[in-house]
């Protein structure tokens, strides 16, 4: 049976990809799981995860639209990316917690 291969990139202040990253696996199911604490890092990490063959990147945090289009940008949209959407008070609050 084929492993189905995701990223997670988790965009919060204090977080690095060397330090706060993880994986689950399963015999169906493989996840890794990455922190960030910038767009900068966000997109090494999903060009880093493009390597490792995952079949869709899925952000969550405070990404902005423009954040998103970044890295897909940056990923040549070879695979999909998806982002958490909030309502605009909650992405204003965690923008501001990661300023």
């Amino acid at each position: 049976m084929a492993v189905q291969r995701y990223g997670f990139i988790f965009k919060a202040p204090g977080m690095q990809f060397l330090t706060h990253n993880g994986r689950l696996e399963s015999d169906t199911f493989a996840a890794t799981l990455c922190g960030v604490a910038s767009v900068e890092e966000a997109v090494m990490v999903a060009q880093e995860l493009l390597t490792r063959h995952v079949q869709l990147i899925e952000l969550c945090g405070a990404f902005t639209e423009a954040e998103v289009e970044q890295i897909r940008i940056a990923i040549d949209d070879r695979i999909p990316v998806a982002a958490v959407q909030h309502s605009p008070d909650t992405q204003q609050r965690l923008q501001q917690s990661t300023d």
